[in-house]
């Protein structure tokens, strides 16, 4: 009798054993081939790859659990070789969404968007290359009612491989993501906005500036210098003015106010080459000849150079600069007298250059 208890409960037991174990194995089998969030937009695939090199690098980025899940899910859907491109990726996938998309890569277009150009301009880029997003990534840049731009000097300029019919959000993601990256790259020690204590010792050390801080000193910079040497001087300059409690007066500013007051249609003309007095009085938080301190937020997306320059800016006594046409790059100056007699000579020297050839009648 009690053998007979004792071998039902053996069984029974074993049974649940064995139960428990099978639960196991289908959870993990479903968790290993369920989606995942993606963490990025792109995948980017450099030369023809093999689908194990690919599920190595999927693995590797955190876009697959295991590289063996993906390569059986390549057999599957016979994916035996990746082609070079760009893959745009869904915001969550599972390793047979994955070789599915590797399979079928979808028509990318090539797209430059040169240093220094705003997010208005990159989506009239996008716009003329036919892309389908390009209405609604300028009005995501530029939210109505939002006087601070959310993406404005956080889209890295470079030349990309693009979806034509990218959604608008995986396009600034895209950008952006590349510009995190630059932004990862630059020196950890940052230059602070506020003046250096003279002969002080001990005490607090001066706060180093944000990150919005130094990509708007960026774009100031990227702005107002096309000429790579300059671009730490410039940086250092504005940075001396800030210590100093200068205002920094930089025509770059007052070209942005004008480019969003034309866009939104206020203005019919934009950009002017030679800005008049007038100009400098417009109304905005942006105008750094009406307000003190750096603009609320970057005027314009900066490339590496110009980032670089804003995180190990040149020290000097400069504290003004001019554009010298026949130099074809500024003057320093370190007092205001200075700087008067280099505006007195760049103004020589615009009126001695040769005029253009009128237009035939």
């Amino acid at each position: 009798m009690w053998g007979v208890l004792l071998l039902m409960l053996a069984v029974i037991m074993g049974g649940g054993v064995v139960g428990v174990r099978r639960w196991k194995e289908q959870r993990a089998f479903k968790r290993k081939w369920s989606a995942i969030t993606m963490p990025e937009t792109l995948a980017r695939v450099p030369r023809a790859w093999t689908a194990q090199t690919l599920a190595e690098r999927l693995k590797r980025s955190g876009k697959v659990r295991d590289a063996a899940t993906f390569v059986e899910a390549a057999q599957q859907v016979g994916l035996k070789e990746v082609q070079p491109g760009s893959y745009v990726l869904p915001e969550r996938a599972g390793p047979l969404e994955l070789a599915r998309l590797f399979k079928n890569p979808p028509p990318l277009v090539k797209v430059t968007f040169p240093e220094g150009w705003t997010a208005a301009q990159m989506a009239d880029r996008l716009a003329e290359r036919q892309f389908s997003g390009a209405q609604e990534f300028k009005r995501l840049a530029y939210p109505v009612a939002t006087p601070v731009s959310p993406w404005e000097g956080r889209l890295f300029p470079n030349t990309y491989d693009l979806p034509r019919r990218g959604t608008a959000t995986q396009l600034l993601q895209h950008l952006n993501d590349r510009f995190r990256k630059e932004l990862a790259a630059l020196p950890t020690t940052r230059p602070s906005l506020d003046a250096p204590a003279k002969g002080a010792k001990t005490g607090p050390k001066p706060k180093p500036m944000s990150q919005n801080e130094l990509v708007t000193l960026a774009s100031l910079v990227e702005r107002e210098t096309d000429t790579p040497s300059e671009r730490p001087i410039i940086a250092g300059v504005l940075l001396n003015r800030l210590h100093r409690g200068m205002r920094l007066q930089c025509d770059a500013s007052v070209q942005y106010v004008r480019m969003r007051a034309l866009a939104a249609g206020r203005l019919e003309t934009g950009h002017k080459e030679r800005l008049l007095w007038r100009d400098l009085k417009v109304d905005s938080p942006y105008n750094t000849y009406e307000h003190g301190g750096l603009p609320p937020g970057p005027i314009c997306n900066p490339g590496r150079a110009a980032l670089r320059a804003a995180a190990s800016p040149k020290s000097s006594d400069y504290l003004f600069y001019v554009m010298s046409p026949k130099l074809g790059r500024h003057r320093f100056a370190r007092t205001f007298q200075e700087h008067l007699r280099n505006i007195r000579l760049a103004k020589t020297e615009r009126q001695a250059a040769p005029k253009p050839p009128s237009a035939a009648p």
